[in-house]
């Protein structure tokens, strides 16, 4: 099954293979801690509660794969401005108002635009390979990208003046641009993905949720959903088969990531940061 993209056929390197890899070893499974938050929350502390949960959850994945179906173009665009805002949240230090709202466009946005806009004719291709060739709305916001951070750079700048608490993370921002710049795209994304997303929000998770979650119990689900999510994308890299392996893995990866970003989102910036505070990634 092709999903009608072998127009659009790409090769990756071994390096940018290996980097998918690391995507869905380290980076993915920090998803898996949903479970625990839902625990956290109130939402799955019976068995009937965590079907629920289950259910629901993955009715919200299993919309975004049959809108990107639909309309490949759209949901890639609206996929990169949700996962900027993610991004944006985790790495925002800032308790509130301006300098937050800053923080979240300069760390979020260059998390996927500026790394994308660097290496603009490497991405293209991965774009294509998941949108039929419909690429127009993602390019268009990447080219649209430097208008967009250049005076968010410069109220950056000036927020890190008056408040010495923020310069780390402009330190932080300043060096990820260095290395977004000289690493291939995929290679850069799993870095920022795995190291640091990822590590913030297992060490915030895992801080909040063991007050009335125990460790154990966190572990076991969190294995237990990340088992699944491998299956999950086991059986669909079998049903895709296009005889294009780097095609068929960035298909299963990316929209994959899509689909549970959604959910994971409305868990994690929604309801759980509404509860437990702004700085939870």
């Amino acid at each position: 099954m092709d999903m009608g993209m072998t127009d659009h056929l790409v090769s990756l390197d071994h390096i940018s293979l290996i980097a998918l890899a690391f995507v869905v070893v380290v980076g993915l499974p920090h998803g898996a801690f949903d479970g625990a938050i839902a625990q956290h929350l109130g939402y799955s502390r019976t068995w009937r509660a965590l079907c629920r949960f289950i259910v629901v959850y993955l009715g919200l994945a299993g919309a975004v794969v049959a809108f990107w179906i639909w309309q490949p173009g759209l949901a890639l665009a609206l996929f990169l401005l949700i996962s900027a805002v993610h991004f944006g949240y985790g790495d925002a230090t800032a308790i509130g108002g301006f300098a937050r709202s800053v923080q979240i466009a300069a760390h979020g946005g260059i998390a996927v635009f500026g790394l994308s806009l660097f290496h603009l004719q490497q991405v293209t291709p991965l774009y294509a390979a998941l949108t039929h060739g419909d690429v127009m709305l993602a390019v268009m916001l990447t080219e649209f990208f430097p208008l967009f951070i250049m005076p968010v750079a410069v109220l950056y700048l000036v927020a890190a003046v008056r408040d010495a608490a923020l310069r780390p993370r402009l330190v932080e921002l300043a060096l990820l641009c260095l290395l977004f710049s000289v690493v291939p795209p995929l290679v850069g994304f799993a870095l920022y993905f795995c190291l640091i997303h990822t590590g913030r929000h297992l060490g915030h998770i895992w801080d909040r949720v063991r007050s009335d979650v125990t460790p154990r119990h966190i572990l076991w689900q969190a294995g237990l959903f990340t088992l699944a999510s491998w299956a999950g994308g086991a059986i669909m890299l079998l049903w895709l088969d296009s005889g294009n392996i780097s095609q068929d893995l960035l298909q299963v990866i990316f929209i994959g990531l899509a689909a549970l970003t959604v959910p994971h989102m409305m868990l994690v910036d929604g309801m759980f940061r509404r509860r437990d505070g702004k700085d939870v990634v």
